[in-house]
């Protein structure tokens, strides 16, 4: 997560001074973000201007110990981690508190290679099993397009554009 901190009082008269900080940020670094776009006893107040982060909506005016400790949480996920949490964020409206409790809980499965219902039933039939029992000229008979569709119906995927399923538990 990178904010771009601008000092309030300049920006009032009409002059734009900032600087990127990328979170989490300690203090001391902190102190000297300020002191570099001119935050003091004159100039007390500060606002993000823009920001980078695509599991977490900045607001101007964000407690910057608040972000930190975001950013401290988003940075704490692994990478697919990260991409199921950005799924449940944009696609079903989660919060970036419930998404990451979702995430931790394992309440999720990703599917590989999938552009559909279909891509995905042909994984879950081979990952369970479904069909091993049954003679091969018998299982190429398998509607593998009606049992995604019915999965699709009972249970919630996210398509990401990385050709990747992911099922919500």
């Amino acid at each position: 997560m990178k904010i771009y901190l601008t000092n309030l009082g300049k920006y009032n008269e009409g002059e734009l001074i900032g600087e990127w900080v990328e979170l989490p940020v300690s203090q001391e670094e902190l102190q000297k973000v300020f002191e570099r776009i001119g935050i003091s006893e004159e100039y007390e107040e500060y606002f993000i201007t823009d920001y980078e982060c695509d599991l977490y909506e900045v607001g101007e005016y964000e407690n910057i110990e608040k972000l930190n400790d975001i950013a401290e949480r988003i940075k704490e996920l692994d990478e697919e981690e990260s991409k199921v949490v950005k799924a449940l964020i944009q696609e079903l409206g989660y919060t970036l508190d419930e998404a990451i409790e979702k995430v931790n809980n394992g309440d999720y499965r990703i599917y590989y290679d999938c552009d559909d219902m279909e891509d995905v039933a042909y994984q879950v039939v081979e990952d369970c099993g479904y069909l091993d029992k049954v003679p091969d000229n018998v299982a190429c008979y398998f509607d593998y397009e009606s049992f995604g569709r019915d999965l699709g119906i009972e249970g919630t995927y996210i398509f990401t554009d990385d050709n990747e399923a992911i099922e919500i538990y």
